[in-house]
């Protein structure tokens, strides 16, 4: 079965190849689709510190979230072996670059300013960006353009999409990256900052486990959106066609449905 599926992928990057003529069959052959095929490996950067994306269990150093079990999948359907390559978000895109992994399945969002240097997949997911405050200061804030001002400390993770989208939107607040294994709503509960920057997924982990603590600033109006994807390799049609082919597909059969409501919905 495994062989069959190997040989069908193939046969589908050959077909694209042939369509568009005798330059790209040559990109194909090169193409990371049938460099993985060979190997028998995906090989998939995640940082482990993001739930519900992607969690590393200090444990069994298992990891668990809504990418791995993506990632998972992903192998499954390209029949070859998972191996998951601890990153962090200051290297996403070194990490690919330096071909020390296929794709970086995080939590990661994609930017304009990432897509200078990477690809991504078609988004699955959009998360959008709010802050998030303490639960004392609700109120204080009738949206987030009111955090602007001289004073106000924005927590952000460093390398993320969140610290490039609040470098952006905030001239006058002081925008702190904040450095894993520490994390931004840490900051806030430390006291340490009026308000951390993060996404609508994330802070539903923050609220479960701090229920009583933290408000969020006008979620019906976030900063931006955030359209969840898989990081790759910039130039490669062929594996790009079968990844979004593979999303396309998996969203139809409700594959990413049942995801959100294991990981974030739940």
């Amino acid at each position: 079965m495994r062989a069959m599926m190997k040989g069908a992928l193939i046969a589908l990057g050959l077909v694209m190849a042939v369509a568009t003529g005798p330059q790209a069959a040559i990109a194909a052959e090169d193409s990371l689709l049938h460099k993985i095929l060979n190997r028998g490996t995906l090989r998939v950067g995640t940082t482990g510190d993001y739930p519900p994306f992607s969690e590393l269990d200090q444990a069994t150093n298992t990891y668990r979230g809504f990418e791995i079990d993506m990632a998972t999948a992903l192998a499954a359907d390209l029949g070859v072996r998972l191996e998951f390559v601890p990153t962090n978000w200051d290297t996403l895109g070194a990490g690919i670059a330096a071909d020390k992994y296929d794709v970086v399945a995080s939590g990661v969002t994609m930017t304009l300013e990432r897509l200078k240097s990477v690809a991504f997949s078609d988004p699955y997911l959009d998360s959008p960006l709010v802050p998030l405050i303490l639960a004392k200061d609700e109120g204080k804030y009738a949206t987030w353009r009111d955090m602007d001002q001289e004073g106000v400390k924005l927590a952000v993770m460093a390398g993320t999409s969140a610290e490039e989208s609040a470098k952006k939107n905030f001239t006058k607040a002081e925008v702190i990256p904040i450095t894993a294994p520490a994390l931004d709503y840490q900051e806030l509960l430390a006291g340490r900052v009026t308000a951390a920057i993060t996404d609508t997924v994330f802070i539903r982990k923050a609220l479960s486990q701090y229920q009583k603590e933290f408000a969020v600033v006008d979620p019906d109006h976030p900063i931006e959106g955030q359209p969840i994807s898989m990081m790759t390799v910039q130039g490669d049609q062929v594996w790009l066609n079968w990844i979004n082919t593979w999303i396309k597909l998996r969203q139809q059969s409700g594959y990413f449905d049942s995801l959100f409501q294991k990981w974030i919905a739940g």
